[in-house]
């Protein structure tokens, strides 16, 4: 269930807000899981309350929206892959509140600015872990980017900086382990398109930053987890036509 509004209040500047209730019924995989054992027929559906509201305006070439949420869930499903759990559980009931702010701006017709900047604050709301970190949740998340044609669209230059805050790491409710450091990438494309036809030919993480996004950590030992490095500098060309 979803209800929402806008309104204008003046040619630059619009309200918005929204209340939603949701629900998600766990499926059979999650029941069963990847080798069938142990089987969990006893999850609870997963349901959510949140309400959102904000402000969005433009003036010239500046667009700019920010808003503010809240969102309390019950019987989160999460997924424990290691002994002596190694299936889908429910959590505690969980909140997610903050901020979202994003921004454009048009230099010109054919260069162009944009970025945003968002605060989550996610916690348990109550169980034996009421008021920690929700793992997996960056407090902090940022990036900013530019797109200039340089050639019409025949030939068009993107930038991206992503900045993504530490987090706790995967099964640590109780937060007393190490938290994923938080780390910057640069991604860089160069691209274009004529009639039906598209190119392009990019760079992700252009500085080759050596990072890691994921951890799931031990729930009785301090210090040991397993985390999954992700690769570093990456290249990828593409080409295609539509019809």
């Amino acid at each position: 269930m979803h209800f929402g509004f806008e309104h204008r209040l003046s040619p630059v500047l619009a309200v918005f807000g929204r209340v939603a209730h949701s629900f998600r019924t766990p499926n059979v995989d999650e029941r069963v899981g990847v080798n069938a054992f142990p089987v969990n027929f006893d999850l609870k559906t997963q349901t959510s309350r949140d309400i959102e509201g904000g402000f969005r305006g433009r003036l010239g070439g500046f667009e700019w929206q920010s808003s503010v949420y809240d969102m309390e869930l019950n019987n989160e499903i999460l997924f424990i892959p290691f002994p002596p759990i190694g299936a889908n559980i429910n959590l505690d009931p969980t909140r997610r509140f903050g901020v979202e702010n994003s921004a454009s701006y048009a230099i010109t017709d054919t260069l162009r600015l944009k970025g945003g900047v968002t605060y989550t604050r996610a916690t348990f709301r109550q169980g034996i872990f009421a008021g920690n970190d929700v793992p997996l949740v960056s407090p902090w998340t940022a990036n900013i980017g530019v797109s200039a044609d340089l050639y019409q669209k025949y030939l068009v230059f993107d930038a991206v900086l992503r900045y993504v805050g530490d987090r706790r790491m995967d099964n640590d409710q109780a937060n007393f382990q190490p938290l994923i450091p938080a780390h910057t990438t640069v991604d860089v494309r160069l691209g274009g398109q004529v009639q039906n036809f598209f190119w392009s030919a990019s760079m992700q993480n252009l500085f080759n930053a050596l990072y890691f996004d994921y951890a799931f950590a031990s729930s009785a030992t301090f210090g040991r987890y397993s985390a999954y490095p992700l690769p570093g500098r990456t290249f990828l060309v593409k080409a295609g036509a539509t019809f």
